[in-house]
């Protein structure tokens, strides 16, 4: 009798939760993974789906994003003239990039800007301190995780001081990525020096039954009078003191430092989740004109989840099939969708020397072993793969042809493309390119090569779990 029972609750959720999956247009991977847990684990399956089946922004939120769509493209056609440039000049695969993105986001291609490419944690955070403390009129930052100690403590102080002398400051954080500092000291003291402090996605029990928590702002994000902008891998941590005890050693980032129109994009972009968050107007300040402070062409691209395309995997499937001679990225966490991998593969067949770095060691152990699933395809077919062993390597970054390059937030795994709001800056700009592929070079001297054979040696319990976990890889 009880048998009977068991089987008919087991037999009605999975019924149940799977047509709801069959409801929605999911990937099939993804629903391939949660009819598979359903199956094996009703109970916990089902309420997994509750929580993080969809990726459920909520009614208010989803309202806003619908009405404010329209709001953002007419600010992108209104970009002034003097800054946009026709993509018609560049070659045939970077045309096809620039065209893409802004056919997906709506952000055209700016020319006249002048880029810096910060290779550490500290020297980042000087140069934003340094910009902090130059600021006249505003500074806007929008980031994953604070963490008080360290030079974070100095980028605070520095953040008073420009409040305390009239500078306008907003400071986006995840509510989850920056869980730790919103009870802090430091946050007290910035919201009393007049800090506007926004909690991006905030998290709660009861907000669970209605929205998916594992949706999060991850983007990274610095403006400074709207000329002067930073984006790239790092959060608003010191390494030497930011999960010390994970056992992956210190996180090793890059950022861009850019100056040009590119800097009043990226404010508008955190302004548009601004608004999304508070229900605020969508209204960026006009823009600044600027003095021509470089020769690159670079396109800012958001990408989140309040969409059901994913912009930022076509974006990265069209530059891989773009390159001709050599892609190299770096990337925290490889848990690449089919297609991508399919496009990595299709390029080392064609002849393209393909080159992937990524840590040795990673904070999570799922997410260790389903990458590990993917490395086999990929040496088959003689693309490169270096484990760096100095830390965790957390850098976001693909150079194609040394001739273009995709840095930001983005990592290459399905959070990324589904769950998460990211930014990434796409130049076209032969010295950058070439200045980022010396930092992948650093990475690569630090970093131990992959051999097929011994891959092959590993045992077999190590390849049916990292089979197994990548299974489940859509979930992760």
């Amino acid at each position: 009798m009880v048998f009977s029972f068991l089987s008919f609750v087991h037999l009605t959720l999975a019924v149940a939760v799977s047509l709801r999956i069959f409801s929605r247009r999911s990937s099939r991977g993804s629903a391939l993974a949660w009819l598979l847990l359903v199956l094996l684990v009703p109970a916990v399956g089902a309420l997994a789906y509750l929580l993080i089946g969809e990726r459920r922004l909520g009614k208010t939120w989803m309202q806003r994003a619908i009405a404010l769509q329209p709001q953002i493209l007419r600010w992108a056609q209104r970009i002034p003239a003097t800054t946009v440039v026709s993509p018609g000049f560049l070659d045939r695969g970077a045309e096809s990039i620039s065209r893409l993105a802004t056919g997906s986001i709506g952000l055209p291609l700016l020319g006249g800007h002048h880029l810096q490419l910060l290779a550490d944690s500290a020297s980042i955070m000087r140069a934003l301190i340094v910009d902090i403390d130059a600021a006249r009129t505003s500074v806007h930052m929008e980031f994953y995780i604070w963490s008080a100690g360290g030079f974070v403590d100095e980028l605070v102080a520095a953040l008073v001081r420009a409040c305390e002398r009239g500078v306008s400051c907003n400071v986006l954080m995840d509510s989850l990525g920056s869980r730790a500092f919103f009870r802090s000291e430091a946050l007290a003291g910035l919201r009393r020096a007049g800090a506007n402090v926004v909690e991006v996605l905030p998290v709660n029990p009861l907000r669970a039954l209605f929205v998916r928590l594992d949706l999060r702002d991850h983007r990274k994000i610095a403006v400074i009078d709207r000329r002067v902008a930073y984006t790239g891998s790092m959060n608003i941590a010191d390494p030497r003191f930011f999960k010390q005890d994970a056992g992956v050693g210190e996180w090793v980032d890059a950022m861009v430092r850019i100056e040009g129109p590119a800097a009043w994009v990226l404010e508008a972009v955190s302004l548009s989740l601004t608004a999304l968050q508070t229900g605020a107007d969508f209204a960026p300040p006009p823009p600044p004109e600027l003095p021509r402070t470089g020769d690159s062409h670079v396109q800012i691209f958001p990408s989140g989840p309040q969409g059901a395309t994913r912009h930022i995997e076509a974006l990265l499937l069209t530059a891989v099939y773009a390159a001709r001679r050599e892609i190299v990225l770096t990337t925290p966490y490889f848990i690449p969708s089919e297609p991508l991998l399919t496009a990595l593969r299709s390029a080392a067949i064609r002849g393209v020397r393909v080159i992937l770095i990524v840590p040795a060691k990673v904070d999570s152990l799922l997410v260790r072993y389903a990458s590990n699933a993917y490395i086999e395809d990929l040496l088959s077919v003689g693309i490169t793969i270096l484990h760096f062993g100095d830390g965790l390597l957390h850098t976001k970054s693909m150079v194609i042809d040394e001739q273009i390059t995709i840095f930001g937030t983005v990592n290459l795994d399905l959070r990324s493309f589904e769950l998460n709001f990211e930014v990434s800056l796409i130049a076209y700009d032969q010295v950058f390119a070439v200045q980022t592929r010396r930092l992948q070079s650093e990475y690569e001297a630090r970093s131990l090569p992959l051999q097929l054979a011994q891959w092959h040696a590993r045992p077999q319990w190590r390849r049916l779990l990292e089979n197994a976990v990548q299974t489940m890889s859509p979930l992760l």
